[in-house]
């Protein structure tokens, strides 16, 4: 027999193995055990195997899935092919198992050049005997949830409009989480404003206010203003801001620019929009749109409508004049010049904020795609969790979690376990503030957190198995803070959450207030909390030792990163000198695991299991994505089946040279299989936590290291830098 003729075949015996199993089986009294994946099956012209079917939906008891298959002919290399089937379902909850019955082959697919592929698909849609194949319940929830959860998720973001204010002058805001609050400075006659991530102390003998900032300081009589500039600051003011770690910029402003700056104060999520002078108006070549050129904010006018535009958080907000009121434009509603925008027009970076583009389509790929590390298991940070006094948990309303309420740590607990998620790795113990042990399977409960918990991105760090001596684990962009919501990427939630308010004073994310932008290149959000001068970075320096220790605070999970621009002629003064100082550039631009001591730098190349455990010799790790196209996931990304062998997926991100933007680029969307392989991984889980007796407590005396309190290297800076932002006391 040929080559093509064992191929044919062998088709047509996956067919038989994949629609037989999933077609004429009847419920039988005793449900069967769940199938064990990949199924394999040895026959004349090769082996057969079946991988793990991806739910595409699931209405009433009617299945649609996709799965990958590969016939693997003897001295042959193997040939990697997709089938879509459609079948009727039959649920045992007792047994916790799922038949797949009367099922059709809609449509199948070999993407390796296989020849004959009309006459496979054929065969495919012929063949309707076999034995069925059995889901565990465990799965296809799971399954089911990565399905719909997604979408429900991100419908519960918020879209509410901030407070916006428009000044036509130099300005800075100061932000407040609600009214100032005072607390006594540890053996100092003065007080502290800590709701702030600026450096605001009071002096009470002289009953003034004093603000540090610009390299400069201003005084007022009340927190909220009006700020002066001020020449006699006492000493034991300066020497309180040099102990908290707040740092000068690089240039201060002189006697001139501080003269002209209006301080703005704010207590609730304010955006300032300010231009040097009268707003001064650009075209946008191919529209009819205007934007303010002389501005580092977003706003545009509709020639058309004459309604403004503005862009926060990567939201759309439009309004007849300044003084609002504003209302909400969802990304695929826009005009439609929005989509026109020439990618190289000073205002492209908006593109990923318009639906449909292929910037954006790029920035919601993004989102799906982890940041992954290695886990000494051995060995491994402990997370620093305190709490203001005794712990104390809140339910979480739709969700069987509750969450520690006075602390700034995520800590959860599921079940009479506890679990803390501290830079991007679970834990596990027995008390609530620990000690703490790695956390290899996640409860799936965590993952029904919603957008109105203020630990909701912790729902986006996951564990991905494990050997003996190393912890995979990841996180997704929403981690940070960066959510794919109408056809976009957003900033935050658009919740504010209110802080905690004891004897200590714990700030949530911030979705509004500090004008966060979009990096387009790094995928990455970076915040300007005074655009005055050269944006944030010229009224606050570089503290790279100031760490995000275990909770969100106001810069969320990532902490504070400058805005960047790699356009040249658009950089401010502070985004300039990120450009000729790499070092800096890069602390700024490292990922969460950069604040870990535990964590194996060099890749892992050889595949691993999800998870020690007896079955098949193959790993269940390919996946088919909606167009048929085979790929397999590894611990460095996604390999696709190209020619007869596996090849890196997905491409290398390059960095340009400043004063070039690259061409947009189609590819792949790996969020639907980083999806698929999430809910494959944690549906595994499921099914042994369900099938395994209960496990004991873990022991207190495994192996782990005390992290330090405040890491070395560069990376987001607790609270702005501004020494207000983190613990107050």
């Amino acid at each position: 027999m040929s080559t093509r003729s064992r191929i044919t075949a062998a088709a047509v015996i996956i067919v038989s193995t994949l629609s037989g199993a999933l077609a004429q089986a009847q419920p039988a009294p005793a449900a069967p055990p769940a199938s064990r994946w990949p199924v394999q099956v040895d026959t004349a012209q090769g082996t057969i195997t079946v991988f793990q079917p991806q739910l595409d939906d699931f209405q009433g008891t009617t299945l649609s899935a996709r799965a990958a298959v590969s016939i693997e002919v003897t001295g042959q290399a193997p040939i990697f092919g997709a089938v879509w089937i459609q079948s009727r379902v039959a649920v045992d909850r007792v047994a916790r198992t799922v038949q797949i019955l009367d099922v059709s082959i809609t449509r199948s697919r070999f993407p390796d050049g296989t020849p004959n592929q009309d006459a496979l698909t054929d065969s495919i849609r012929q063949v309707f005997t076999g034995h069925p194949v059995t889901l565990s319940l465990d799965q296809l929830l799971t399954m089911l949830q990565t399905v719909h959860q997604e979408q429900a998720g991100a419908a519960e973001l918020q879209t509410q409009p901030p407070k916006i204010i428009f000044l036509d002058h130099a300005a800075v805001k100061v932000q407040y989480d609600g009214p100032p609050r005072l607390t006594q400075v540890p053996n100092s006659t003065l007080m502290q404003v800590v709701n702030t991530p600026f450096f605001v102390v009071l002096m009470p003998d002289r009953k003034t206010y004093y603000l540090k900032g610009a390299g400069l300081w201003f005084s007022a009589a009340d927190p909220m203003g009006p700020f002066q500039s001020e020449a006699q600051v006492p000493q034991e003011a300066i020497a309180l801001a040099d102990s908290s770690g707040y740092k000068d910029p690089a240039q201060a402003l002189n006697a001139e620019q501080a003269a002209s700056v209006e301080i703005v104060t704010a207590s609730e999520p304010t955006e300032l929009i300010w231009t040097d002078g009268a707003a001064q108006m650009g075209t946008i070549p191919g529209t009819d749109l205007l934007y303010i050129v002389n501005t580092d904010s977003d706003v545009f006018l509709d020639i058309d409508t004459q309604q403004l535009f503005v862009l926060l958080s990567g939201r759309w907000y439009t309004a007849a004049t300044h003084d609002g009121p504003w209302t909400y434009v969802p990304a695929d509603k826009l005009p439609a010049d929005f989509s026109r925008i020439p990618p190289n027009s000073d205002k492209a970076d908006v593109l990923a904020h318009v639906a449909g583009t292929q910037a954006a389509q790029d920035a919601v790929a993004d989102t799906y795609i982890p940041q992954t590390a290695s886990v000494n298991m051995q060995q491994y940070d402990q997370p620093p969790i305190e709490y203001d006094g005794d712990p104390s948990f809140q339910p979480i309303a739709g969700t069987e979690v509750s969450y520690g309420v006075n602390t700034d740590g995520a800590v959860v607990l599921v079940g009479g376990q506890y679990y803390c998620c501290y830079n991007g790795v679970w834990y596990s113990g027995i008390n609530a503030a620990g000690p703490w042990q790695l956390c290899l399977s996640v409860p799936p409960a965590i993952y029904t957190i919603p957008p109105s918990c203020p630990i909701y991105p912790v729902r986006f760090c996951y564990c991905y198995g494990h050997t003996a001596d190393l912890a995979y684990f990841g996180y997704l962009p929403g981690y940070v803070g960066c959510f794919p919501y109408d056809g976009v990427v957003v900033y935050g939630t658009g919740y504010y959450y209110s802080p905690w308010l004891g004897h200590d004073y714990y700030p949530r994310p911030w979705t509004y207030g500090f004008s966060a932008r979009y990096n387009a290149y790094a995928g990455t959000w970076g915040f300007d909390f005074a655009i005055g001068f050269g944006g944030g970075r010229s009224w606050i320096g570089a503290a790279p030792h100031r760490w995000v220790r275990s909770g969100g605070e106001w810069f969320g999970l990532g902490g504070f990163r400058p805005v960047y621009r790699h356009d040249l002629p658009h950089q401010t003064m502070a985004e300039r000198e990120l450009a000729i100082n790499a070092a800096q550039r890069d602390a700024y631009g490292r990922s969460v695991y950069d604040h870990r001591t535990d964590v194996r730098q060099q890749a892992v190349v050889a595949a691993r299991p999800v998870e020690e455990r007896a079955g098949p010799a193959v790993e269940n790790n390919v996946f088919t994505d909606r167009n048929g196209e085979v790929y397999r996931k590894t611990i460095d990304g996604w390999d696709q089946r190209q020619q007869g062998a596996w090849k890196p997926a997905e491409p290398v991100r390059s960095e340009p040279t400043p004063a070039q933007r690259p061409a947009a680029q189609p590819r792949q969307d790996f969020g639907a299989l980083n999806q698929d392989y999430r809910a494959r991984v944690e549906g595994d889980q499921r099914s042994r936590q369900d099938a395994a007796p209960p496990q004991a407590a873990p022991r207190e005396e495994a192996p782990a290291r005390e992290a330090p309190h405040e890491s070395s290297g560069g990376g987001g800076e607790r609270g702005g830098g501004g020494g207000g932002g983190g613990r107050g006391r």
